[in-house]
Formats: structure tokens, sequence, C-alpha cells
């Protein structure tokens, strides 16, 4: 139940509803605050700045089962320029609820008690964490001080024309959203989140209609046209024309300052129309923003494009490459500590790429907020292609600042110049950007399904071949070759290799016979029968060589026809230490593969071949076999299927090399990022 009154200026009647601290008379903009028996003015109250509101004072929703009226609005500025509403929404069962708007979004939220003691504002960095105990952990979006401008209705906290007040702004995850109010000791806390409109169901109100389309104005400074396209929101203007900066608070535009603009070489005119990603958006300003590393500068240009629903989004372009930002809550982003390589959010490990001052230099076109040519911002920039992260944070005048993160796409030139019906064709990209994405990694994801085909074609070669190449064993002899070659073995009192020590003495009265030379040995197998003409043959020699080598020289030879197939196969190992590391090379086994022949009869001859006059071993092991899996052709074939892949994953890693020698986080140097 409200409880009339009258105003103490001009005696209009004052409704003062359950809670309402200060009401402001509709007629003659008084301020008066509640008293026991009349209540007190106070002041009064400037007129309010059209913001462009969808909300209007006695409109009704509902929240959580629970009905509401909006009783009153505050109008508090910022200390960049600019002011934002507070509306107060008197609840059906006497509670209140705050819902601020400020750029299009709205953020509803209720006292609570906290939970322990509150951190000081000296306390809070902007980008850092607040500590609120059994309140969680949140992330400080801004640190700053409102100063009161105007008012509207009842309004449940004790408002004074003039008075300034110290806030902190604080973020959490899925739209949670707080405040601390540092206005009254102790400090209240604000809990709530981000909330559409849609969802709180207003109707009815008494608000002014909207100002729709465009507003043309004048320049103060050289009488150019301009044309606002978000006169509700737009605080500066830069004039195309003369270079002035210009305010627009109010609707009203008033002279700043002439600035020295650098030259104008952008690409898309202001009130541009275009269609992008499917939203309809006009562009209506145009920033010039640089940085400076290692003694050099690099400038790039940023569009601000208004969207049907009236809200942002920044299309950037760089050295030709394109990209699409959004702002993105917060709390929405871990916290990223100074020298922090690595981010994890939203499914991906966004890496550092590179922390910059970047300064304005050109300013064109509306803006809503009061930017400044030599404006300059912290950037830190996170990467995962094709997207980026950036955080961006600034100080304000007389203490305090924010931090403001923006999520964005890259864009390819084509679609800008499709989107907004440029002229021409778009001007090559220069160089690698940030978070371009790798277009060998696009076209190796591409090759992937034909790699599959492929492999699985080749398996089922390989797995054709393992069943008709059975590995028929068609001969197997271990052959002495002392018998071979007629080399006694060793007895007592003989040196090693059979070569006596002393000469035998002849007996008296006979002749001792000069010894015989070893002969070249050879050797002859048995018949041996091929049945089948269609398979491999392969040859295998095993041999316990030691520091030494042995050979055959083979031929296996047709009966009927009298055709030969050599070959030689030979076993060769030899081992040693050298400078204290041991080495070895060779091996005493070896297969040699042999064409299909026809089919029949065939006799094998074995030549074995080594150094000096004694064989280095006294027996080796022979055999032929058919149908031998010969694993060289599928694995020529193997390579030959990945050798247009690795050729895609080498450009691939050139492209990422490339990228990242321009990144202050460079894997190759002292303070390198992590993998993405």
């Amino acid at each position: 139940m409200s409880a009339l009154a009258s105003c103490p200026s001009c005696a209009a009647p004052l409704s003062f509803r359950p809670g309402t601290m200060v009401a402001v008379c509709p007629y003659c903009k008084a301020l008066a605050a509640r008293r026991d028996r009349d209540p007190e003015l106070i002041g009064k109250v400037a007129d309010l700045v059209d913001t462009g509101s969808p909300l209007a004072l006695g409109a009704t929703g509902r929240y959580t089962g629970r009905s509401f009226t909006l009783a009153g609005r505050v109008q508090l500025k910022h200390p960049l320029g600019g002011v934002w509403d507070e509306w107060y929404l008197a609840l059906d069962d006497g509670r209140w609820g705050w819902l601020a708007e400020a750029q299009g979004r709205f953020y509803l939220t209720f006292t609570q008690a906290p939970h322990g003691p509150l951190p000081a504002p000296a306390d809070l960095q902007p980008g850092g964490l607040a500590d609120l105990g059994p309140d969680g952990l949140w992330t400080v979006g801004e640190v700053s001080e409102a100063a009161f401008h105007s008012a509207e209705g009842e309004i449940p906290w004790a408002v004074e024309p003039g008075a300034t007040y110290r806030y902190a702004d604080l973020s959490g995850r899925n739209g949670a959203f707080a405040t601390l109010d540092y206005g009254e000791d102790p400090p209240l806390f604000f809990l709530g989140r981000e909330i559409p409109l849609a969802d709180l169901g207003i109707q009815g109100g008494t608000r002014k209609p909207p100002k729709v389309g465009t507003q043309s104005l004048n320049c103060p400074k050289c009488g150019g046209p301009l044309a606002l396209r978000a006169p509700d929101q737009t605080l500066r203007v830069g004039c195309p024309s003369c270079g002035s900066l210009l305010s627009a608070e109010g609707g009203k535009l008033a002279f700043l300052k002439s600035l020295q603009q650098p030259r104008q070489d952008v690409v898309i005119p202001l009130g541009a129309e275009g269609t992008l990603r499917g939203e309809p958006v006009i562009c209506i300003g145009q920033l010039r923003r640089s940085c400076h590393v290692e003694g050099t500068d690099y400038p790039w240009n940023e569009y601000l494009l208004l969207d049907s629903r009236h809200g942002f989004q920044w299309l950037v372009q760089s050295d030709g490459h394109w990209s699409l930002a959004v702002a993105v809550a917060p709390g929405e982003v871990p916290q990223a500590r100074d020298g922090q390589k690595n981010l994890w959010t939203q499914g991906h490990t966004w890496r550092r790429f590179q922390d910059v001052e970047a300064v304005v230099e050109g300013v064109w076109g509306e803006f809503y907020w009061t930017v400044e040519q030599g404006e300059r911002v912290e950037v830190t920039e996170f990467v995962a292609p094709p997207r980026s992260l950036t955080r961006e944070r600034q100080a304000h005048q007389g203490g305090g600042g924010e931090v403001n993160w923006s999520l964005s796409t890259y864009l390819e030139p084509e679609e800008v110049w499709q989107a907004f019906k440029l002229v021409g064709a778009p001007p090559a990209p220069v160089g690698i950007t940030s978070f371009q994405p790798n277009p060998h990694k696009a076209a190796l994801a591409k090759s992937a399904l034909w790699l599959v085909g492929a492999l699985g074609l080749l398996l089922l070669l390989v797995m054709a071949e393992s069943i008709t190449h059975r590995n028929t064993e068609l001969f197997h002899r271990q052959l002495n070759l002392y018998d071979l070659a007629r080399i006694q073995p060793e007895a007592p009192g003989t040196a090693r290799q059979g070569i006596p020590t002393r000469r035998p003495q002849a007996p008296s009265g006979s002749v001792m016979p000069a010894p015989a030379e070893p002969q070249e040995p050879v050797f002859f197998s048995d018949p041996i029968e091929i049945k089948e003409g269609h398979r491999n043959l392969a040859v295998t020699l095993s041999a316990p060589v030691n520091n030494s080598w042995i050979g055959l020289e083979g031929a296996l030879v047709s009966e009927t026809t009298g055709v030969a197939e050599l070959f030689l196969v030979e076993s060769s190992w030899y081992h040693g230490v050298d400078g204290g590391e041991s080495w070895s090379e060779g091996g005493q086994a070896q297969t040699v593969f042999l064409s299909a022949v026809p089919p029949g009869s065939y006799v094998l001859r074995l030549a074995p071949q080594w150094d000096g006059k004694v064989p280095p071993v006294r027996t080796i092991d022979v055999r032929l076999r058919q149908g031998v899996m010969r694993w060289l052709y599928p694995g020529l074939a193997l390579l030959a299927i990945l050798l247009v892949p690795l050729l895609m994953v080498f450009r691939m890693v050139a492209f990422e090399s490339r990228r990242w020698q321009e990144s202050m986080y460079a894997p190759n140097a002292g303070s390198s990022g992590g993998d993405d």
C-alpha cells in the first residue's frame, strides 16, 4: 500500500511505497526524501537523458512467478562519459529489485546479505578475482565511480544531487552478475544475472516513443552533414569532413576539439549497409588504432557495426585480414594472470599470442562511449584459430578501471566484400595473422576420407596377398662346409682352421706326399617339384658368422629347359668397440626373393664363398620357400598413400611456425606458449 504525500516544492501529490526512500515530483522535478511527517526537499533533478530505453515508469511484468511494477529510475554518469539507467522493480511481496540497463543489455539483481566481509575497492583489480568466501569467486569487470545525474519515480535508496558512488561490477559464469555498492557502510551486495528483456514480460508504461531511423544533423564546426544512426546511444562523433571531435550527449552536437587525423584508408564507408552472417548491419563508426612493438608501428582499422537489435559488433581489418568481434562477459572467461600462457574455455585451449598497448589514432563516425584520440588500452590476445579472445583493460580518470573481453572470428575477405557489395576484388592478405585458420589443416581434414579409403583398400590387398602367399617350404638343408671343401677337422696338436702346427715327419725310407689343396665347394640338391607357377620364391641363408662373412652363389635350374634363375645371398656380421662405444653392422641371416617360375622340376645349385682357404663357420642353413609375403611392396604403397598427407602435415607445421614467429610467446622463445 502506497502512502500519499505532497511535494514540498509545488504541493503536487507524491506516492511512497513501502521501502521508498526518495520520490521525484513529476511536475517540478523536486527530489523529496521521506520523513516521519512531511517529505523533505533535498534538491531538484536535471532533465533525463534520452537513452532510447524500451522501459518506462508504470510498466508491469513477472519474474519467477511474482508480479512487479517499474516504480522508479536513476540515471548515473560513467567516468568515461555517458549515462546508464537503473530501474527499480517494486515486487508485490514488498521486495525491491534493480534492473540495470547499459548498451542494450539488462542485469537484474537483488540485495543479498553477504556471508562474510566484502573486499575493499583497493583490493579489487579489473580482470582479477574477487573472493567473496561462501559466495564464491567472481571476475572483477569494473571498479569505478558513478555520479548521480537524474531520476524519476520512487527510489529505494537515499540519492543526493551531485553525489558520487563507488562501486564494483562482478561477473560470473552463465550470465551471473553482482555489484558491490560502496556508497553505504557497510557496502551493499547485489546478486543476480544478465537477463533477456523478453523473460520479464514487460507490458504497459508511459515511455516516449523511441527514435527510429537516422537523425540528420550538421557539424557545428564546418556545417557538413552528419547522419546519426544510433542517436539514443551515441556519445561521440568524429566529423569525416573537418576532422572535429564532437559531443553528442543529449542528442545535441557540440564541438570539442579539432583532431589531426591520419590518412583515411578505410574500406567500408560510413552508412554502408550489408548482411553479415545473416544479420543486417550498418557501419556507423570507423576507428584507426595501432600498437608499437620493437620500434615498429602496426596499424589496423575497426568498423563499428549497428545490428537490427541496436546492438554493436566490430569488424576489424589488418593487412587484408578480417574478423568479426562481439563482446563476452568477463565471467565467461577464466582469469588470465600476467604471464599466463594458456586459457581453457569454451572447449578449447587458447594460447597467449601477444600483449600490446593499443592507441586510437583516427576517429570517424559515431561511437557509444566518449572515445578520444590518443586513448590507450592494454590488450592481451589469446588465439585458437579461427578465433581469438581479446582482453582490453582501461584505467579510469580518478582511479579504478574496467576490463572487457571480446570474441573474434576470422572472416575471409570475400565474405566481407559480398556482405557490403563492395566493388572489385579484395586485396590479398599480407602475411599470416594471429588466428587465421591454417588452410593446410583444412585440406588435410578434407583428405581424411580419401586416406581412410586408400588405407582400407591397401589392407584388403594385403589380406588377399597373405592368403595367396601361404609360405610353402620347398627345400631346407644344413650344409657342412668342411665336407664340401674336403677340409679335415682340427685335431689335438693342430692350429685353428685345421692347419697343422708343424709338418709331420715321413717314416724312414718313404716319401711324404704333399697335402691336397681345398677344392671349390659346390652343392646340388635333389629334384625340387614346384607345382604352382604364380607364386614368388625366397632363399634364406643363416650362418653364425662373427666378424666375418659367407656368401652363396646360387642357381635354380629347370631340369626341363635348363634355364637357370641366378641369385646371390650373403650372411655378414661385424661388431666391435670404437671410442668406448659398441657398434655392429650386418646380420647372420639374409633373404633374397626370386620371381615366380613355371611349374616343373628344378635343381638348386649352391656354391659357398668366403675369404681365405678355410670357411669361417662349419655349417650353414639354407631354405627355399614359395609364396612368401614381401612387405616391401605394401610398405612402398603405404608410403605412397601417406606421401600427400605427410606433405600436408609438413606445410601445416610450416604455416604454424610462420604464425608464431610474429608472437611474443613463440614456442622457440624463452616464454613459449603451450599447444592449442
